[in-house]
């Protein structure tokens, strides 16, 4: 549940920013070595989500509305030209490889996207591929996320981890949780590869039309 303070900003204590898993992405999106084309599922371990390093870079980082790379290098938009709505607080933390921040939301602009429907988060980050397969709780994975570091999150309409990871600000009933929706995010590179969104993965998200027309 949402606090209004004085300015009328909103404080969402405690929202789910992350959590570990297998996710797919595009060969172009983890390394030129690999097909471009090709769906390879990339694990996000623990370790690497919730080591204090990563956790401490989750903090104060900007809210925006959609994804852009934040900063003056290539390909990169400079925050007051984006433009920011908000601010995770210093309040992050880990519990059952799920990650949580607080949020502080100062613009109208996305006090009303939020409240017409707009909720799930995305986070934009660097990581490095270490292209080692393995199998994490029964599901194999081709490469692993190492070094991860936050950018920003964004308010989107469909974020990897579906309704998981939404701005917590209202009551959760059966009649108001959103069914889980799935999207394959674009990166590009920049030093390290940078990624969009964090998500869980199943049978289901090869499915979606919209992601084959994506490959197509």
């Amino acid at each position: 549940m949402k606090i209004v303070d004085h300015n009328e900003f909103w404080l969402i204590e405690n929202n789910p920013l992350s959590k570990v898993g297998v996710f797919p992405y595009l060969g172009k999106q983890i390394s030129d070595e690999l097909e471009p084309d090709k769906v390879y599922n990339v694990l996000r371990p623990e370790e690497e989500l919730t080591n204090d390093e990563a956790l401490n870079g989750f903090k104060l980082l900007p809210i925006v509305d959609e994804h852009e790379m934040l900063g003056n290098g290539s390909g990169m938009v400079p925050a007051e030209n984006k433009g920011v709505h908000g601010v995770i607080g210093e309040n992050v933390y880990s519990k059952d490889g799920v990650v949580y921040g607080d949020l502080k939301i100062f613009s109208e602009h996305l006090k009303d996207q939020i409240e017409s429907g707009k909720k799930q988060l995305s986070m934009g980050y660097f990581c490095d591929y270490d292209l080692t397969p393995g199998t994490y709780n029964g599901q194999p994975y081709d490469a692993v996320q190492r070094n991860i570091r936050g950018n920003h999150v964004a308010l989107v309409e469909q974020g990897r981890m579906g309704a998981d990871v939404r701005v917590m600000d209202r009551k959760i009933t059966f009649d108001s949780i959103d069914k889980p929706s799935y999207s394959l995010d674009k990166s590009f590179n920049h030093n390290s590869t940078i990624i969009y969104g964090f998500g869980v993965a199943d049978n289901s998200y090869t499915k979606d039309k919209a992601f084959e027309r994506y490959l197509k």
